[in-house]
């Protein structure tokens, strides 16, 4: 590709040439048979179904181009009823590739709310499970067995399972969330770790209800936007051993799920609580438990304007916290959630921004996005299978922050980054 140092300029269709890199402007995306609005010439054929379509003028993007549009020159392609047999083949054939393309988007888009609503009605039962234990009602643990076993069959059910970026918001207390997501990133962790059904199941358990002693700890300690007082903090830490003595006595929980609740704040160097515990003190379980807990808390921090994007947590954790961790769950970790974890802000290589809402479990460098393009209403937002399209590429991640409040409720970003699991084929 060439560097051209010139700005974006509008230009006739018929000066342009295989290399020029355009963007289509004043064109409905559903009336063009192009994939997308932004896309490199190729050949004389598309510029001739360009003309066919009779779009006058396009935006030429010199930094992504690999020459410079030419003078103009006459037409080059009758009308579409007289176009030539290899135009018209090309056209029909582009047709063909789109509409079966925005019939896998439909069916993509149809999972993700699916996925949604089983993600919704699984906070609700979270929330229900947690009232209930705080007040004594320890037979409701059951009922997160039931969540825990669903999650756990998604996972050992296909290999594949992938991770989905939530959108739904239901109106429960943040710890609700903080738990569903713990537990889904700790199942994630612990299927790569290949660990079998039952101890799945015991790391779900305990990965739920890691923080339930949280629930009897003042809210004004745990929503307090200062740095706590040493006997706040000395409350705070107490919640392991709350969460332990609350679940302790209840009939089937599994032995290795309360070391998660005691452990999951215990570092690997022995600078966690409340005991200490250092290296092979600390069970497998709570060493994959706490890699998902603190990157959970890093994306979802009490005041959202300091919570970080997922790429900074993962940074983080791997260049601040990393003798925090056990290193080979915090490297498979990164592996799994990939260089663009689901809530990625990213720009493509044809210019498009987007936002990372599955991952590829083959190909963690190819996700699924929903793209920015204020040409398609929103609740029409292009959904893009990168491992579909060759010719695209994630050239960069992009903070939130910096983005414009058109693009921000477009994509529909949200203050909190939540996650749920599909898996592959449901």
């Amino acid at each position: 590709m060439a560097d051209f140092d010139i700005p974006e300029y509008r230009v006739s269709v018929d000066q342009l040439l295989p290399g020029v890199f355009i963007r289509l402007e004043r064109i409905n995306w559903f009336n063009h048979p192009f994939l997308f609005n932004s896309f490199k010439i190729k050949d004389e054929t598309q510029i001739s179904i360009l003309q066919s379509l009779e779009v006058q003028q396009v935006i030429c993007v010199p930094e992504k181009s690999d020459c410079l549009p030419g003078k103009p020159r006459a037409q080059r392609a009758a009308p579409v009823a007289k176009a030539a047999p290899p135009v018209e083949s090309t056209l029909n054939e582009l047709w063909r590739i789109k509409h079966e393309r925005t019939k896998r988007l439909r069916k993509k888009k149809q999972r993700i709310a699916e996925c949604e609503q089983r993600y919704s009605t699984s906070i609700q039962s979270i929330a229900e499970v947690m009232n209930a234990v705080t007040t004594g009602d320890i037979s409701a643990v059951g009922k997160g067995r039931s969540l825990v076993d669903a999650m756990v069959d998604s996972f050992l059910q296909d290999i594949e399972s992938t991770l989905h970026l939530m959108s739904v918001m239901t109106p429960v207390e943040t710890v609700y969330y903080h738990a569903l997501n713990t537990a889904v990133l700790s199942l994630m962790l612990g299927r790569d770790v290949d660990l079998h059904a039952k101890t799945m199941r015991d790391l779900g358990m305990g990965a739920l209800f890691h923080d339930v002693g949280k629930t009897v700890i003042p809210k004004k300690i745990l929503r307090k936007p200062t740095p706590l007082t040493k006997l706040e903090r000395e409350r705070f830490e107490q919640h392991p051993a709350l969460g332990v003595d609350m679940l302790q006595y209840s009939s089937g929980f599994p032995p290795d799920a309360l070391s998660i609740i005691y452990q999951h704040h215990e570092n690997m160097d022995g600078s966690g609580y409340p005991q200490g515990l250092q290296g092979e003190e600390i069970s497998n379980l709570a060493r994959i438990t706490a890699i998902a807990n603190v990157y959970d808390n890093h994306c979802n921090q009490l005041n959202p304007a300091e919570s970080y994007t997922p790429y900074q947590a993962l940074s983080y954790m791997f260049t601040k916290q990393r003798t925090w961790f056990d290193k080979d769950y915090l490297a498979l970790f990164i592996r799994i959630l990939g260089v663009y974890p689901p809530g990625t802000v990213v720009q493509l290589s044809n210019g498009a921004l987007g936002l990372v809402i599955s991952s590829n479990p083959n190909n963690q460098l190819r996700p699924s996005l929903v793209l920015y393009d204020p040409e398609i209403p929103k609740k029409e937002a292009l959904v893009v299978d990168l491992s579909e399209e060759p010719d695209l590429k994630i050239e960069k991640s992009i903070r939130p922050a910096h983005l414009p409040a058109e693009i921000f409720d477009y994509l529909s970003l949200r203050t909190r980054i939540t996650y749920f699991v599909d898996p592959v084929g449901s």
